[in-house]
């Protein structure tokens, strides 16, 4: 009854750890003596299972069975950022997600960067990857308790997910699929305002085709990626004006190397300089300035007939 109740639970925390890797760097082969989580952040990596081999990418999550020998090897041009959890989990409800790799969406990988905080609480990185992460010794109440639950909830909104996408039509699925790359791109490009990126570089870092990257975006957005970015960071520059950076300022903290390119893409998007939209923002200072460099504000203007402006 119990087992109806609760058909899955995360009982222990064995070991886990969050890290770059260097490109080349491999994992030794091991015995897996429990379920294992593996879920990449950024880049790509080779992941080994009892003779079968998945490249995983950046997005992409991968289950290992008690009992099989793992190893793995990071590979591409991007460091990756690997997420491993070793736990244990009895009964049968993960043989659901065993096999292939997951692409997860937004909802999974606010989880995952939950579980991934959590992990930083209760264990220390080894000093080399690969290395056995060292359970610290006064972790923050309820550590483990709370890496349990926050797994726990990962692995049923998966397994909830896998059982929703049997009962969608393939044209739901390929629309859903594409949205979550889309909204996973985005939350990329958020964090990367301060960069100039390439095509090339964004597919690398986020594990996906260039064909399949702006088929999603043009379907869901009606716009490409890189298009999307620059309209990304020219919302970005004109919270900056308004916070009160200079033009130059914003330019400098959105990795435009150049001021003139950087006003030529803001007024290419905006219809107008960033300087003409900073007088328009605040056109009080504009009068002022008028008032400063042409008849100061404090000396009165004696008029035909006497009278006093």
């Amino acid at each position: 009854m119990d087992g109806e109740r609760f058909p899955l639970r995360v009982e222990q925390i064995t070991a886990a750890g969050f890290e770059e890797w260097r490109v080349g760097d491999t994992l030794p082969e091991s015995l897996c003596e429990h379920w294992q989580l593996v879920y990449l952040f950024s880049g790509m990596a080779e992941e080994h299972g009892d003779g079968r081999t998945v490249t995983l990418r950046a997005g992409q999550l991968w289950f290992h069975r008690p009992g099989e020998t793992v190893a793995m090897r990071a590979v591409g041009e991007v460091p990756p950022e690997v997420l491993r959890v070793v736990f244990s989990c009895p009964g049968t409800a993960l043989d659901e997600l065993y096999g292939r790799p997951w692409r997860i969406d937004m909802a999974e990988r606010l989880r995952m960067q939950q579980i991934a905080a959590a992990v930083g609480e209760l264990f220390t990185s080894a000093p080399e990857p690969g290395g056995i992460p060292v359970r610290k010794g006064e972790p923050p109440f309820g550590a483990e308790q709370y890496l349990c639950a926050s797994l726990e909830l990962l692995l049923i909104q998966l397994i909830r997910a896998r059982r929703r996408t049997r009962r969608l039509s393939t044209r739901a699925r390929q629309e859903r699929d594409q949205q979550a790359l889309v909204d996973h791109v985005r939350t990329y490009f958020s964090r990367n305002l301060a960069r100039e990126l390439s095509v090339a570089q964004v597919c690398r870092d986020c594990g996906v085709s260039r064909a399949r990257l702006q088929k999603a975006f043009r379907a869901r957005l009606h716009q490409g990626a890189m298009e999307t970015f620059s309209a990304m960071k020219m919302e970005r520059a004109k919270e900056l004006l308004a916070a009160g950076c200079t033009p130059g300022e914003t330019a400098g903290r959105l990795g435009f190397a150049d001021g003139a390119y950087f006003s030529r893409c803001f007024r290419r998007a905006e219809g107008m300089s960033p300087r003409e939209y900073c007088r328009k923002l605040r056109p009080a200072d504009a009068k002022s300035a008028t008032n400063r460099h042409g008849t100061p504000s404090n000396v009165h203007v004696t008029k035909p007939g006497g009278e006093v402006e």
